[in-house]
């Protein structure tokens, strides 16, 4: 049966497909229909879907979802919006469907993905946000494929995450370079293992320029808000001319602030961020940031398919370094403050 020549108005049907691929129909309905009562090989399942991609069965709820888990972070979190995008883009390429799922580390919350996790539609977890060792337990206990995209302490995990350490050291380097020495740096929790290697990188370029680490100018926000950190900077009277910014919504809150008080940004206090969300571009002036090229969060679906195809790979980090500059209006050449 030559279904490849239907006419264009012929939809195809779950009998074509069984009778392409010569098994029953049965068969066929119950993976294009996700029985979770089904009994069908996994091999046997991925034949189906292949044919049903192939001869252009139009019901695409029926294909393999990779789950995008946001964890311990607020949904409308501009970075993670941003990554989402490029994330469900790369997935589209790949032919699986995406689904986002916003959690918190609560008890409903968990039985809630458990549940989620024993559909057969869902071929991997891209898991993102504040990691800890409750989700990671349950994702292991599932036995469904699954990535880290974030900055973990942890061994033995798949990991795929911006060379934070890189970042961090760039946009200070970059900083100097315009003649900055009193560098703050604007960040969260230092208990969270992504903002101890910013710190890290924050100190390496430090030391490479041999300017003095000065721990006054490391200033921490739980809430990550750039427009309290400024605020505070003013009350301890603490002199600085520059900050680098560990996200945009710091960068943003800070600017803001420093708007409100007249401050010239960035003619007296200069401000580089890392991460190309909306706010860099609705912001006046533009924020100046460092990125990692978008095009590399391929690399976070490709690696799950391989895992996907591959159970037993061996686990490992990859670090994403291709590392570009926006250059905004926040940042310039260095003029001493006046006091």
């Amino acid at each position: 049966m030559n279904v490849r020549g239907r006419g264009e108005n012929m939809s195809v049907t779950k009998k074509d497909i069984a009778d392409y691929l010569g098994i029953s129909r049965t068969a066929v309905s119950l993976v294009l229909n996700n029985s979770p009562s089904s009994t069908i090989s996994e091999e046997t399942r991925e034949m189906i879907l292949k044919a049903a991609r192939e001869l252009g069965y139009k019901d695409q709820s029926v294909f393999p979802k990779i789950l995008y888990i946001l964890y311990n972070r607020e949904p409308d979190d501009p970075l993670f919006v941003s990554d989402l995008k490029n994330i469900e883009r790369a997935s589209s390429n790949y032919e699986y469907g995406l689904i986002f799922l916003h959690i918190r580390s609560n008890a409903k919350d968990f039985v809630k993905l458990q549940k989620i996790l024993e559909k057969k539609e869902i071929a991997g977890v891209i898991l993102i946000g504040v990691i800890d060792d409750d989700i990671l337990h349950i994702m292991e206990q599932s036995g469904v494929p699954y990535v880290v995209y974030s900055s973990v302490a942890k061994e033995n995990l798949n990991v795929i995450e911006p060379d934070v350490v890189k970042i961090a050291y760039e946009c200070t380097k970059h900083l100097i370079s315009l003649g900055h020495k009193d560098i703050a740096l604007f960040t969260g929790s230092l208990l969270v293992n992504v903002h101890q290697k910013t710190l890290a990188g924050y100190k390496l370029a430090l030391e490479e320029a041999e300017i003095p680490f000065n721990k006054l100018l490391v200033q921490v926000s739980k809430e990550e808000d750039g427009y309290e950190l400024c605020s505070r900077m003013e009350m301890l009277e603490i002199p600085y001319t520059a900050a680098f910014c560990v996200n945009t919504l710091i960068q943003f809150g800070a600017l803001q602030w420093l708007k409100e008080r007249g401050i010239s940004v960035p003619g007296e206090i200069s401000l580089v961020g890392w991460g190309l969300t909306e706010l860099v571009k609705m912001s006046t002036p533009k924020l100046t940031t460092f990125y990692v090229d978008p095009s590399e969060t391929v690399v976070v679906v490709e690696r799950l398919q391989e895992i996907i195809k591959n159970r037993d790979a061996e686990r490992k980090t990859i670090y994403l370094n291709n590392i570009k500059l926006f250059e905004g209006g926040t940042a310039s050449l260095c003029r001493e403050r006046e006091s």
